[in-house]
């Protein structure tokens, strides 16, 4: 049976350098994440993921403490993938992707802004188990 939870708004026009809204996605395998800019988005937006028991603090180094990872994107458009060290990065021009993120197995799930320059990014998920 397939369980679907109702859409998440983890970036509201973001205009600065940061991390979105935290999600519990453990009892979810996938989910699509639809990412939409304004204003001559100049930024780079990517996914982080946990497994650690308690949520990691997103903008903080990596460590044996503060367990997280960058994720790969899957552009549903041409099936292409974006690593998640490199995210999605706009440079002056707006864009609105639809992106599956496979979370089979994680805990937490964070959108974050690096690299801002200029613009607007919305973030929202809509997680799924098959």
């Amino acid at each position: 049976m397939r369980s679907v939870q109702d859409v998440i708004t983890m970036l509201n026009a973001a205009a600065e350098t940061g991390s979105g809204v935290t999600v519990l996605v453990e009892d979810f395998v996938n989910l699509t994440l639809a990412l939409d800019s304004a204003s001559n988005a100049n930024l780079t937006v990517k996914v982080q993921g946990s497994i650690s028991q308690d949520a990691p603090t997103w903008g903080s180094a990596q460590s044996a403490t503060n367990q997280w990872d960058y994720i790969l994107l899957k552009d549903l458009e041409d099936g292409s993938s974006l690593d998640g060290d490199v995210g999605l990065a706009l440079t002056g021009t707006d864009d609105h992707r639809l992106f599956e993120v496979n979370v089979n197995g994680l805990r937490w799930l964070n959108l974050i802004v690096t690299a801002y320059v200029a613009g607007a990014i919305t973030g929202k998920i809509k997680p799924f188990s098959e």
